[in-house]
């Protein structure tokens, strides 16, 4: 389950991934996919079943809902680091968040960086960067984005790299 950002926001950060792009360090403009677009991952496992749309969709109307795009943030990963946005959440957000789990309470094998209380809302900007890149990066790209809005809800399949809308956006 990803959220999307509206549509100012997500220019800044596509204007991101074509920095590291321009920059020739791993980004995420690299991924050609016409699926690929900066999100927030609120949920991931190997299958979401789509019987749960209907549900899902209910609990977005609640969106749009304000949240802050942060700083850089790296993750360290068995495969280099990843550079991301951090985002800072509002407690509408968090419950929306934890909405959504409790919907998919049953779904087996969520990534752990998911649950509840473990949450790290970001938006990825590279994969597999070294630590030589990750200081060039840090360079290149400004401090923050300041405060947004998430818009709309989708379901990514994985297996068949496709999405669902769940919102009207």
């Amino acid at each position: 389950m990803e959220l999307l950002l509206e549509d100012s926001v997500e220019e800044r950060l596509r204007a991101d991934w074509a920095t590291l792009l321009e920059a020739n360090l791993p980004s995420q403009a690299r991924h050609a996919a016409e699926s690929n677009r900066p999100h927030i991952t609120l949920l991931a496992a190997p299958a979401i079943p789509a019987d749960a749309d209907e549900v899902l969709a209910g609990i977005a109307h609640s969106l749009p809902l304000p949240m802050a795009v942060a700083g850089l943030v790296i993750f360290r990963t068995g495969r280099g680091h990843v550079l991301a946005r951090l985002g800072v959440v509002s407690a509408a957000l968090m419950r929306f968040h934890r909405e959504v789990h409790q919907a998919l309470g049953d779904v087996p094998h969520i990534a752990p960086n998911c649950l509840p209380d473990r949450w790290v809302p970001h938006i990825t900007l590279a994969r597999g960067l070294s630590g030589e890149q990750i200081s060039r990066a840090l360079d290149l790209l400004p401090a923050e984005h300041g405060r947004v809005a998430v818009t709309s809800l989708r379901r990514w399949n994985s297996r068949d790299r496709t999405t669902t809308a769940l919102t009207s956006r």
